[in-house]
């Protein structure tokens, strides 16, 4: 183990070497007014290097190797200049504001469903800072987020908890397409393959109005890559403690005028406890085109896995493919429209310890048009959803000969029609100090139609060599569904300050998923079962306020500070809450009344040139139902240091989890003692050969040693499985 001590010693170490570079830094301002210019684009002619300004009009630049660079500046309503300066300079820059004359034209941007929406908490993560963190599935990846939990099984499946909700009460999203499955309502991440991402949104809030009426949890918004350059790559990872670990994935991109094509193929191997192992195979392809008006992409994406005992036997196989059309720009001359196509099938075979067989298959058809508007002082989006999803379930169950005793079919339809709205009012500051004041307010309004056709075969049963066949009377339910928000966000800056203020209360609905009113028809626990399944309620309120300061004047070479806190609470009726049984599905049922309060802080530190990073964030729950929410813990504070040197990368994180109460089919119930972990993750990058070449060796769970000897039962009834035991993984990356 690492001891304090050493890390200390380690961090020290490269500050040194930051010290010894030579660093081109500046300031740039307005020529006229002299106030600084943010997000101005700084290239150094003659390589690939560049940067932006920060909120203070700063930059800094590794110093080449001649005396006299060459830096280009460039900024919308600014004239683009170049100037030749020193390598150790450290000084201001000015730019001369433009004036560009034309005819006059109505700007309205095409912005993501997330700033469109009513201003929530949402964590951005970018899939290149990631891989610098050793990252090699969405699990690991999201491990620094605060008020987010991962939950994962013995088979590999990776399910997401947000503010201590239930992963059924997340929607998960690729490139538009809604991944939660039809067999539990929630959505496998480790079906994702991150090599095939750009970039991760998680909305923490619980009432979407553009997500859709389910995602009364949050929202985690997953978009794929784009062919934005000639490249071909191959990455591939070997688990050093694990024979049985290990991942390989390769692709190319290539970009032709206004066109790009791309395709990636990866493949994933993973010992679980050393019993079961898990193969995914995952394809994707990509295009895309920029047109005058806009930009058209389109995506598909495959995925097979398999999960094999030790014997050779198959438990369960499933299978994913996806087929996505996203167009953003221009209609008939106006801007900010966004449109979207998708398709999704997913079928899964599994088996319950022989008992319990079931075959089960969704497919779903969705449209989504939506326009941004803009009128005055108003800003508004209007969206209109359609959603077409079938579910096929056969569930066979089998007595100690194994024999068939009961078959229970069913062809569940549900139909949905959506319309929404967000609209905004900019109120005038009149302030220095205050860029907008928003008042924001949401509506959603969805019909849905559900029809339900079942029947039961009793083949131990026979009646003149015939079976018995019990058919359920045909049902069609049409409901309508709403959800509401109503919010004041204010935003602004001073001179090395940047503050938001938000606070937002709605109410949302959740019909049960067509999974649940599967298994609420059919159980052998019929004296434990409430007679009527029905829709769930859910009030939110929250409060957001972020601070960040630069370059705060101390004897410290700070860059940044940051602070953030967030208090939030959700009040449940009929909560729809699962109970877990050996041998069988958990089955849905509604809690009549569920509450969950919380509190998330995160503090934030950026030195030395934004080399030294420490942060930390912390989520405090107070859950008035376990039962509704089992294995959330009562606190998850996470502690990270990054020293990033870019040729050399070296991250620590720390994770401590509080007391949480558990079930545990076959195993049982009980509390689960506090516990912490920690990561540590070392990645070198060189250019050479004209390859670029990245190398990283992780150490996870470093606190997890004394576990590698457990078994499966100790692993369970301890929260332990292959996820957070120790590893080490040693990962390469090659790319043109």
């Amino acid at each position: 183990m690492i001891s304090r001590k050493n890390i200390l010693y380690i961090v020290l170490l490269f500050l040194q070497l930051i010290y010894a570079q030579n660093r081109i830094r500046g300031v740039i301002q307005n020529e006229k007014t002299q106030e600084p210019i943010i997000g101005v684009n700084i290239l150094l002619l003659g390589s690939e290097t560049g940067t932006v300004t920060d909120i203070s009009g700063s930059f800094e630049l590794i110093a080449p190797d001649n005396k006299n660079p060459t830096i280009r500046l460039s900024h919308i309503g600014y004239n683009t200049r170049e100037a030749i300066i020193d390598s150790s300079f450290n000084g201001i820059l000015f730019l001369t504001p433009a004036i560009i004359k034309g005819q006059e034209i109505e700007v309205v941007g095409v912005k993501s469903k997330t700033e469109m929406d009513v201003a929530s908490s949402v964590d951005m993560l970018d899939i290149a800072e990631i891989e610098l963190q050793g990252a090699r599935d969405i699990g690991s990846a999201l491990r620094r987020v605060s008020s987010v939990k991962m939950d994962y099984s013995t088979s590999g499946k990776q399910t997401i908890s947000i503010r201590g909700s239930n992963a059924t009460d997340v929607a998960v999203f690729l490139d538009g397409v809604r991944l939660n499955d039809a067999n539990t309502g929630v959505a496998d991440l480790s079906t994702i393959d991150l090599n095939s991402l750009e970039q991760i949104q998680v909305i923490k809030g619980g009432n979407s109005s553009l997500f859709g009426g389910g995602a009364i949890g949050g929202v985690v918004n997953m978009e794929s890559k784009t062919a934005e350059k000639n490249s071909i790559y191959v990455n591939t990872g070997l688990g050093q403690t694990y024979d049985d670990d290990m991942d390989l994935s390769i692709g190319a991109t290539t970009v032709f005028g206004p066109a790009g094509l791309g395709g990636r193929y990866t493949a994933k191997a993973r010992a679980f406890g050393g019993r079961t192992i898990t193969t995914s195979l995952f394809a994707n392809a990509f295009g895309g085109i920029d047109f005058s008006s806009g930009r058209l992409d389109l995506r598909g994406f495959q995925l097979n896995k398999n999960l094999q005992f030790p014997s050779g036997s198959v438990d369960s196989g499933d299978s994913l493919s996806i087929l996505s059309m996203n167009y953003r720009g221009s209609i008939f001359g106006t801007s900010g429209w966004k449109l979207l196509a998708g398709l999704k099938n997913w079928s899964l075979n599994q088996n319950f310890f022989s008992s319990l067989n079931e075959h089960l298959s969704d497919q779903s058809q969705n449209v989504h048009i939506s326009k941004l508007m803009n009128w005055r002082d108003f800003e508004g989006t209007v969206q209109y959803e359609a959603e077409y999803q079938t579910f096929n379930g056969d569930k066979s169950y089998f007595n100690i000969n194994g024999d068939p005793t009961v078959n229970h079919i069913a062809d569940i339809i549900r139909n949905t029609d959506a319309l929404a709205f967000v609209t905004r009012w900019s109120a005038d500051a009149d302030h220095s100090k205050i860029d907008f004041i928003n008042w924001e307010f949401s509506y959603r309004m969805d019909q849905v139609e559900t029809l339900q056709n079942e029947h039961y075969e009793f083949p131990i049963l026979e009646t003149e060599n015939q079976n018995i066949v019990y058919d359920i009377p045909e049902s069609r339910e049409l409901t309508h569904v709403s959800s509401k928000r109503l919010g004041i966000h204010v935003e602004g800056r001073g001179q090395k300050s940047w503050y938001s203020i938000f606070v937002n209360q709605g109410n949302n609905q959740r019909l049960p998923t067509l999974a649940d009113l599967f298994r609420f028809t059919n159980t052998e626990t019929d004296s434990l079962i409430d007679s009527l399944l029905t829709r769930e309620y859910l009030n939110t309120t929250e409060l957001n306020m972020q601070l960040r300061v630069s370059n705060p004047e101390t004897e410290l070479p700070i860059d940044e500070v940051s602070f953030g806190i967030d208090v939030f609470m959700n009040g449940y009726t009929s909560k729809i809450a699962y109970r877990a049984f050996e041998g069988s599905p958990s089955i849905p049922f509604n809690e009549p009344t569920a509450e969950i309060r919380g509190l998330e802080a995160t503090v934030g530190l950026r030195m030395l040139e934004d080399k030294f990073l420490i942060s930390t964030s912390a989520t405090f729950l107070d859950i008035s139902s376990p039962i509704a929410f089992p294995n959330k813990p009562e606190y998850r504070i996470v502690f990270t240091s990054e020293v990033n040197l870019n040729w050399l990368v070296i991250s620590l994180d720390h994770v401590d989890e509080g007391e949480q109460y558990y079930i545990i089919p076959g195993i049982g119930e009980g509390i689960r003692k506090p516990r912490e972990n920690a990561n540590l993750n070392i990645t070198m990058r060189k250019q050479f050969l004209g390859l670029d070449w990245s190398l990283s060796y992780t150490w996870r769970n470093l606190l997890s040693k004394d576990e590698l000897d457990w078994t499966l039962e100790e692993s369970l009834r301890k929260g332990f499985n292959y996820f957070e035991k120790y590893r080490e993984i040693i990962n390469l990356r090659v790319e043109l």
